[in-house]
C-alpha cells in the first residue's frame, strides 16, 4: 500500500512538472499590452491518475567471516620456591580479676493495711401468716354391705371308688422234667493178661495188668421242658360308681346397713405468728497484714576472667 502511494506521488510530479514555470522579475510600472487581439491561453487537459510500477534499491549489509592470524600473549603460571618472613598472631589467655555489680534479690516484710468486710448475724423479728389445720369430729350416716354366709343343703353326685372281682385267663409257661435215655461211651478201667519175658532166664510169664476200656452205656438223663398252659385268675378291677350325696354349702352374701360413724375433719385456718430471723449484716473494717515485698539491691563482687590477648611471633617460611 505505501509502494501505491509513493508511485501515485511521482506520477503526479511527473504530469505537473512541465507546467511548473519560474516566476520571472516584474518590472515596475504598468504591465505593457501587446497590441493585437487577446489571445487566450489554452485549457489544461483535465488531470488523471495511472498506476506505474516503481522500482526502488536499499542498501543491504552481510557478514561475512574470513580466517585472519593474530598473535596472542598468554599469562603462563611459574611456581618459585621463595622464603618469606611474616608476623603472625597468637592467642594467649590470662586471668584477671574484674569487679560487677549485680541485683541481689531480698525480701522484707511490710505492713499494709486494707478494708475487709465482716458478716454478723442478727436476730429480727418477722410476722407472716401461716395455715394450721384444724380438726373437729363430725357424725355421718352412710350405708354399708356386710358380708354374711348363710348354709344351703345342696344334692351332687360324686363318684366312688368300686372294685369288682373278674377270671381272666393267662398263658404260663411251666417247666417240665423229661427222663430221656441215650447212649454215651464211658471209660471204664479192665483187667487183662499179658506175657511177659524175663531177659536173663529166657522164660514167659502171665502178668495181670489194668488198661482203660471205653464202652457203651445205656445213660437216662432228665431234661427240662418248658410248655404254655393257659389258666384262669381272679383279678381285682378297681371301678368308680356314681353316688347321690347331700352336702351343707356356705353360701356368701351381702346385706345392707346403715351405720352411724364419727369422722375427724380437717379444716385450716389463717394465724399471725411471729418468729425471729437471723439476718446477714456486713460491716467494714480495716485490718493490717504482712506483705512479703521482694526488691533488688546492688551488689559489687569479684571474680576472675579469662581474657584471651593475642601476641606477635616472627617467623619464617617457605611458600611458593
Amino acid at each position: 500500500m505505501r509502494r501505491f502511494w509513493i508511485g501515485v506521488a511521482v506520477a503526479a510530479g511527473g504530469l505537473s512538472a512541465p507546467a511548473v514555470v519560474a516566476n520571472p522579475p516584474v518590472p515596475p510600472g504598468p504591465i505593457p499590452v501587446p497590441p493585437g487581439p487577446v489571445v487566450r491561453p489554452p485549457t489544461p487537459p483535465p488531470s488523471g491518475f495511472e498506476y506505474r510500477t516503481v522500482t526502488e534499491y536499499r542498501t543491504e549489509y552481510r557478514t561475512e567471516f574470513k580466517d585472519v592470524q593474530r598473535t596472542v600473549t598468554r599469562k603462563v603460571p611459574e611456581t618459585v620456591m621463595k622464603e618469606v618472613r611474616e608476623t603472625v598472631m597468637v592467642p594467649h589467655w590470662r586471668e584477671e580479676t574484674r569487679q560487677r555489680t549485680v541485683m541481689v534479690p531480698v525480701t522484707r516484710m511490710e505492713t499494709q493495711q486494707r478494708t475487709v468486710l465482716r458478716t454478723d448475724w442478727e436476730v429480727q423479728q418477722r410476722e407472716r401468716t401461716v395455715m394450721v389445720p384444724e380438726t373437729r369430729v363430725v357424725e355421718t350416716q352412710r350405708k354399708v354391705l356386710v358380708p354374711e354366709l348363710r348354709e344351703e343343703v345342696r344334692e351332687r353326685t360324686v363318684m366312688v371308688p368300686d372294685v369288682r372281682v373278674e377270671e381272666r385267663e393267662r398263658a404260663v409257661t411251666v417247666v417240665r422234667n423229661v427222663a430221656e435215655t441215650r447212649t454215651a461211651q464211658v471209660t471204664t478201667p479192665a483187667q487183662v493178661v499179658r506175657e511177659v519175658r524175663d531177659p536173663c532166664s529166657g522164660f514167659i510169664s502171665r502178668v495181670c495188668e489194668i488198661v482203660p476200656q471205653v464202652r457203651d452205656v445205656a445213660v437216662t438223663t432228665v431234661r427240662p421242658v418248658a410248655e404254655q398252659v393257659v389258666e384262669k385268675v381272679p383279678v381285682a378291677v378297681p371301678t368308680l360308681r356314681a353316688e347321690k350325696q347331700a352336702v351343707t354349702v356356705r353360701v356368701p352374701g351381702v346385706r345392707e346397713e346403715v351405720r352411724t360413724e364419727r369422722v375427724p375433719v380437717t379444716s385450716m385456718r389463717s394465724e399471725k405468728q411471729v418468729f425471729g430471723v437471723s439476718v446477714p449484716v456486713t460491716r467494714p473494717e480495716t485490718e493490717s497484714f504482712q506483705v512479703p515485698v521482694r526488691e533488688l539491691q546492688p551488689k559489687v563482687e569479684t571474680y576472675t576472667a579469662r581474657v584471651c590477648e593475642e601476641r606477635p611471633r616472627c617467623g619464617s617460611a617457605r611458600c611458593r
